[in-house]
């Protein structure tokens, strides 16, 4: 059995204010095909990446902006 990780992009691809981007995949790069077939684009920027293994408590929060 393959073992799944949590990807999650901070900062993700920035306009006036940075997205935040995540995955469940087996590694970086199923992680960003993922992404890019959801957005139906290639980002610019990835910004900061965490890769954290789902068997862990996490949180993270994105305010909007504009």
């Amino acid at each position: 059995m393959v073992e799944l990780k949590l990807f999650v992009w901070t900062k993700f691809c920035p306009d006036y204010t940075y997205g935040l981007a995540f995955a469940i995949a087996k590694d970086e790069t199923e992680a960003r095909e993922l992404i890019k077939k959801e957005m139906e684009y290639d980002p610019y920027d990835w910004g900061t990446l965490k890769i954290l293994p789902l068997n862990e408590k996490c949180a993270y929060a994105v305010s909007g902006g504009g």
